[in-house]
């Protein structure tokens, strides 16, 4: 069981009243309805700005969130309300670069005819000596020229192999996110089969792609969004198969993961009118920033949004609190690799809030103060679920169990010696 609910207080009002409304119209639990908001709202953001924290030390707001709820949670419903618009202007995308590829390769065979028709003229007049200037002139104007192909605009990748989004991001499109409302095929398919170019992505570092057959290709400056609900019983399986790997390697301490509490069994209709006045705005800004992605493409860097001095000062706060307790008798003694991840997934969660309000200044310490907040209970939910001995707990034996209640035993009530 959660210890606290979601703070769902916090968030600016453009979020929290459209996360309301959904919770209204579906009785899901808050956490996976904030979770799916949280990850609508890092998919559009993450192509349109990063953070800077403090030094010149900026990185991008994209999120990784897992949610774990049983089927019949409404996991899907929520999704669908949230990412509807996108929905649908992925759809608008495809239809129009269907037409455009086709229109291309109307264009690529022509061209592929002029080519090979100067290109056999100039093996003509170089046999026979003559002036080639006209045909070399003409090819270079041909090649200068040649159809390019259209990008094809894509958000999402649902059950993808890692080579396919990998190929996707070395083109000029480079934002996705996996998205998945029943993350089951994921887990048990390919997409999370290559962690450390998972993990690359979330960092924002550069990735070579090296293919046997083709030269070497540079993933650069991409950002990807993870935005997953998964069962429970199907994320344990996962976790006795790769749950070591994953936790190893960092994967988990860089993703925001809970567990809602059901709410099954206590969904009561007590009104059969509800509102729906606060959604469409929440779509709309989602679409504005996705169209100001496209805009903006290829005409210049990302935003770079920045603390404001005060706000600046609460996150170095939060960072030093955090690292004191990383220590041997502190709370996240036990979880130092998901604490050496707070901070910044703190900034990215100020930065993604204050952008998505529609504001371009400095960083509020309003928004940092929220995020620290949603931050705080997704370190409390992480410690529940991996921390202690329970059905998720990677501790595997005893003497590991004695280590845990000792810890928490000191830390607790320090005392001097234990006899």
């Amino acid at each position: 069981m959660s210890t606290h609910p979601f703070p769902v207080h916090v968030f600016p009002s453009l979020i929290r009243n459209a996360i309301y409304e959904v919770e209204r119209q579906t009785q899901a639990p808050l956490s996976l309805i904030s979770a799916s908001a949280l990850g609508a709202i890092s998919l559009v953001c993450q192509n349109r700005i990063d953070v800077c924290r403090l030094n010149g030390l900026c990185s991008p707001v994209s999120l990784f969130l897992l949610t774990l709820a049983e089927s019949g949670e409404r996991k899907s419903t929520v999704d669908k309300i949230f990412m509807k618009p996108l929905y649908q202007q992925e759809k608008i995308w495809f239809e129009k670069h269907s037409q455009d590829l086709q229109l291309w390769m109307n264009d690529k065979a022509a061209f592929i005819i002029k080519t090979k028709a100067l290109e056999s003229k100039l093996k003509s007049d170089t046999r026979r000596n003559k002036d080639c200037s006209i045909t070399n002139e003409q090819l270079r104007f041909l090649f200068e020229n040649k159809p390019k192909e259209p990008v094809r605009y894509r958000l999402m990748f649902n059950d993808a192999t890692p080579a396919a989004i990998k190929d996707y991001l070395c083109g000029e499109w480079k934002s996705v996110g996996i998205m998945s409302d029943e993350a089951g095929t994921i887990f048990n398919g390919h997409t999370l089969n290559e962690l450390p170019f998972i993990n690359k992505m979330w960092d924002g570092s550069n990735f070579s792609v090296d293919r046997k057959n083709s030269p070497e290709r540079l993933i650069h400056d991409a950002r990807m969004t993870l935005s997953m609900m998964i069962q429970p019983t199907v994320f344990h399986k996962y976790i006795e198969r790769k749950g070591d790997m994953a936790k190893g390697i960092g994967f988990f301490a860089r993703c925001l993961i809970c567990q809602p509490d059901s709410r099954q069994g206590f969904r009561q209709i007590t009104s059969p009118v509800i509102s729906s006045e606060h959604l469409p705005v929440f779509h709309s800004r989602l679409l504005e920033i996705v169209n100001d992605s496209i805009i903006r493409k290829g005409k210049g860097e990302r935003m770079i949004l920045r603390l404001s001095p005060q706000a600046e000062q609460l996150w170095i706060s939060f960072y030093n609190r955090t690292e004191s307790e990383m220590s041997e008798i502190g709370y996240l003694s036990n979880m130092k690799d998901y604490a050496s991840k707070m901070a910044e997934n703190m900034a990215r969660i100020a930065a993604l809030l204050h952008y998505f309000e529609g504001r371009n200044e400095d960083i509020s310490i309003k928004a940092v103060e929220a995020a620290i907040q949603i931050s705080a209970w997704y370190v409390d939910e992480y410690k529940r679920l991996f921390s202690k001995v329970s059905e998720f707990t990677l501790v595997n034996n005893e003497s590991d169990e004695l280590y845990s209640w000792i810890k928490n035993y000191c830390a607790s009530t320090f005392p001097p010696h234990i006899s």
